[in-house]
């Protein structure tokens, strides 16, 4: 789909009930040091920076603006965006000191509307917001959360609700009253519809989280809060490991459109742009190399992102790695499941296994 086509196509009832926006003023300090230089949101995901992704889908959702929050590297958020980006008026709200999930919409309550879909801004998601919205607009809920049914990991625990969609229970968060008919259908997004009066109780010009202590606080005063399961992919980046994971996984799904724009499809999972020189027989999907990168005789690539002018030496081993500009992996080195950042190097014969590799001028600081 053109940008043009999203841009004309009418809005859905979401859009044109509610403000975008979308969190992307944290330090990301659980990927450092990929996060050291740049804001979690641009980090790179399938070769363009993740709030790429989030923007096309508030696109698909038929918004035309989005406010961004920034606090943590803002210059390298302003440095990939124009005002106008996937059809959408971006407009940045920099916050000196940081402010939280809460305190992050709080500063901008005057140009918020009655309500707010709030995203963070560190996931990638096919998520569909129709039920959301729809759940949301007939419960008389003040804020519904987008609950996953997929891979519930340890920082992201189940929330319950009852038969009607009423939060019981958030996991660590305050007093609950599950019910014992109450289930725990899936963790919380991130994504999530919040009404005006909710964003009221924050105060200004502090810290504040949502989940603690905003919605704590509803939950203790019987305050509607409502759940929604929600179907489409969400996928959350906020480790080393589920940085890499993802990536491969959405790979495999080829889920993004936006993510193979200017890429050749070779096979099923496998995109190349640009490459110099031949594709060795050895390389599997799934794969994606992106432009002007170099894969010398001999090496053995599988799983695996790799960013613009990044080189593989002849004889190497890469697997389920991720590579970004200008990485240089040595001859017959071994690296595996691994992150190896702009300009840096692996030694050639070196072994790399869970590893973030940092060019040496990042290592010092």
């Amino acid at each position: 789909m053109s940008i043009g086509d999203k841009v004309n196509r009418r809005r859905g009832a979401l859009a044109s009930n509610c403000t975008a926006m979308v969190l992307a003023a944290g330090y990301g300090k659980r990927l450092q040091p990929l996060t050291s230089t740049l804001a979690k949101a641009v980090v790179p995901f399938l070769n363009r920076p993740l709030l790429d992704y989030t923007l096309d889908w508030l696109s698909r959702c038929g918004f035309t603006e989005a406010i961004v929050n920034l606090h943590h590297r803002p210059e390298s958020v302003r440095a990939h965006y124009r005002k106008e980006q996937f059809g959408i008026d971006v407009h940045f709200s920099v916050e000196e000191s940081i402010l939280g999930t809460a305190g992050g919409p709080r500063k901008v309550l005057e140009r918020l509307g009655p309500r707010v879909l709030i995203v963070n801004g560190d996931v990638a998601t096919t998520i569909s917001p129709d039920a959301l919205w729809e759940h949301h607009s007939s419960s008389g809920a003040l804020a519904t959360m987008a609950l996953h049914a997929g891979p519930a990991w340890r920082e992201f625990p189940g929330i319950k609700i009852d038969k009607d969609g009423g939060v019981t229970h958030i996991p660590g968060v305050g007093a609950s009253e599950s019910g014992a008919g109450d289930v725990a259908p899936g963790c919380f997004t991130g994504i999530h519809i919040v009404e005006r009066e909710v964003l009221e109780l924050v105060p200004e010009n502090r810290f504040c989280g949502m989940v603690d202590p905003i919605y704590a606080r509803l939950l203790e005063e019987r305050v509607p809060l409502h759940g929604q399961v929600v179907s489409g992919s969400w996928y959350e980046i906020g480790t080393p490991d589920r940085y890499i994971s993802c990536q491969l996984e959405a790979l495999c799904r080829e889920e993004f459109p936006l993510a193979f724009e200017g890429y050749q499809r070779i096979r099923p999972g496998g995109y190349v742009r640009g490459l110099v020189g031949p594709l060795p027989a050895s390389i599997s999907p799934p794969f994606m190399l992106g432009k002007q990168v170099k894969l010398e005789e001999a090496s053995l690539v599988s799983g695996v992102v790799v960013g613009s002018q990044a080189h593989i030496g002849r004889g190497a081993s890469v697997l389920d790695s991720v590579l970004m500009k200008r990485a240089k992996i040595g001859a017959g080195a071994y690296v595996e499941r691994c992150i190896i950042l702009e300009d840096a190097v692996v030694p050639s014969g070196a072994r790399c296994v869970n590893q973030v590799i940092a060019p040496e001028a990042l290592e010092k600081t």
